[in-house]
């Protein structure tokens, strides 16, 4: 265990707790609208939800009884590579769940990767700097 890693017992449960939350969102986000709503707002809920099953979609391979042993990379992985609205949302529901993330979010030294399957998140991610 590196140093400031919580222990991993702490890390399975908030990783099971995580795919909770998940699964609850995207239920929700794929519940039928009532007829009142407009259109994008239904594309905005399925965006949102896949952007939500797109972050989880490893995470049960990880809480395999063979494979803990590999949960603190596939998060530090997880969070390197995931856009700012994909950290956003692992921030949030790990602060939901008061689980102590600051081992991972702020030991990163990576910029969040582009968001570019939600149009609706691309202006969180700073433009390219030219040369």
């Amino acid at each position: 265990m590196e140093p400031g890693q919580p222990p991993q017992a702490a890390m399975e449960a908030a990783t099971a707790d995580l795919l909770h939350l998940g699964f609850l969102e995207i239920r929700f986000f794929t519940a039928p609208l009532l007829e009142t709503h407009p259109a994008h707002a239904l594309e905005r809920r399925r965006e949102r939800a896949n952007m939500i099953a797109d972050v989880c979609h490893q995470l049960p391979g990880l809480l395999a009884p063979q494979r803990r042993d590999q949960l603190a990379d596939g998060l530090r992985h997880l969070w390197q590579t995931a856009s700012a609205t994909k950290r956003q949302w692992l921030r949030s529901r790990w602060d939901h769940l008061n689980y102590d993330h600051r081992w991972l979010t702020e030991a990163a030294t990576e910029l969040p990767s582009p968001d570019e399957n939600n149009r609706n998140c691309r202006s969180l991610v700073p433009p390219p700097v030219e040369p």
